[in-house]
C-alpha cells in the first residue's frame, strides 16, 4: 500500500455520503462488494447499531477527495432531494409568454 494514499470519502463512487466509496478505492476493493458487506454488518443482530453509528461518524469525519462539494449535510440533503450541486443561484426567463391551458374550455369550444 502506498505511504501516501489518505482515506478520503468519495465524491464521484458515492450513494449517500461516499464512505464506503471511499473506503472501496483506499484497499483498492470493488465498491459493490464492501456496500454488500456493510449492508450483511448492517443487518447482523448486535452489530447493526454500531455499523450504522460507524457510518454516521465516518461521514463526518473522513474528509472528502474533493472539498468544493460541501459539508456532509449539504450532500446529504441532495442526495435526498435528487440533485448534487450546490448552486442557489436563480435563472432568469426573458420574453415569456403565459397562456392558460384551458383557455379553450371556457370560450365553450
Amino acid at each position: 500500500m502506498n505511504k501516501n494514499k489518505k482515506l478520503r470519502r468519495s465524491a464521484t463512487n458515492r450513494v449517500i455520503s461516499g464512505v464506503l466509496g471511499g473506503i472501496s478505492n483506499y484497499f483498492g476493493w470493488n465498491s459493490t462488494l464492501v456496500r454488500i458487506l456493510y449492508v450483511i454488518l448492517a443487518f447482523t443482530p448486535g452489530i447493526d447499531v454500531v455499523a450504522i453509528i460507524a457510518y454516521i461518524i465516518m461521514m463526518f469525519t473522513i474528509p472528502l477527495d474533493n472539498p468544493g462539494v460541501g459539508s456532509p449535510f449539504d450532500q446529504l440533503k441532495s442526495t435526498f432531494t435528487g440533485g448534487t450541486s450546490t448552486d442557489k443561484s436563480r435563472k432568469v426567463i426573458h420574453d415569456v409568454e403565459e397562456k392558460d391551458v384551458h383557455d379553450d374550455q371556457k370560450r365553450g369550444q
